[in-house]
């Protein structure tokens, strides 16, 4: 775990938010050309995902998730972590389409050649949360060999201030003050992180093979929402929301929901994809 990286001032979390965008800029480029796109309107895509997607990942965490003893400027401190996915998937999703309405540009088109960003981008945004300690796992069995203790930091005075993972043990009565590490942990971000790689990697690979336009969008929806439904039975940084599922739960389900739909409608009233290299 290594919140900052070389300098105090270097938040390892917003390192790998920044690669993460920088990478899915890349990729939508390079796709975008490959289908006569105007390369402005992918960049522009890209600053205006940024945006509405921080600040909407921020606003559903800060609503959802912050202590309610943190101050309302705690809104803005996203270096130290604190996104919610879902939140900035309907910020960047209700951004765009208003931005390609006044370009007047097609909206599945563009979403198709960026779909792929959105799962890579994340990825990367994933790694900085095991660098940052956000979003673990539950403990685990001692012989299990991907599990990962993190460390407890302590204040000038002596005090224990951290981890996150390790604050939650001890506050479980799982360690002691005395202890140096937290029990180990399912290592939930990277799980997320290989996941949503692999799902990047999955939707490139299908472009050459698309019906309609639509779904590949379509396609990263569903693949996301069934990993995190499957990550968050083993993830323990959030309590239950309703009906004994937590809030990422609760959005898997909604997402998935809306990705079939979108695949379905695709599929039936879609346009025609035009044809991509492999």
């Amino acid at each position: 775990m290594h919140p900052t990286l070389l300098f105090s001032w270097l938040h390892s979390y917003g390192l790998m938010l920044a690669v993460g965008f920088y990478a899915g800029w890349w990729l939508a480029a390079r796709r975008g050309r490959q289908e006569g796109v105007d390369p402005d309107v992918v960049g522009n895509i890209v600053l205006i995902s940024i945006v509405a997607g921080v600040a909407g990942s921020r606003l559903v965490w800060f609503w959802l998730l912050r202590d309610p003893r943190d101050p309302w400027w705690t809104l803005f401190k996203v270096w130290e972590g604190g996104l919610v996915f879902y939140g900035g998937l309907v910020g960047a999703v209700l951004a765009n389409w208003l931005y390609l309405w006044w370009r007047k540009t097609p909206v599945w088109q563009m979403a198709d050649i960026v779909a792929p960003s959105v799962a890579l981008g994340q990825g990367f945004g994933r790694l900085g949360c095991f660098l940052n300690g956000c979003c673990y796992g539950g403990a685990c069995t001692e012989h299990f060999a991907l599990g990962v203790p993190f460390p407890a930091f302590f204040g000038k005075s002596g005090a224990v201030t951290g981890s996150p993972v390790f604050l939650d043990h001890l506050t479980r009565r799982w360690v002691t003050d005395a202890s140096a590490w937290s029990l180990a942990v399912h290592p939930t971000q990277l799980y997320a992180s290989v996941s949503l790689l692999t799902i990047a990697a999955l939707v490139v690979a299908a472009t050459p093979y698309r019906r309609r336009r639509g779904e590949l969008l379509a396609m990263v929806m569903m693949l996301n929402a069934l990993s995190r439904l499957g990550i968050e039975l083993v993830r323990r940084d959030a309590e239950a929301e309703l009906l004994g599922m937590t809030a990422g739960q609760l959005g898997a389900l909604v997402i998935l929901a809306a990705g079939i739909a979108l695949f379905t409608w695709a599929r039936r009233r879609g346009q025609p994809a035009a044809p991509t290299p492999a």
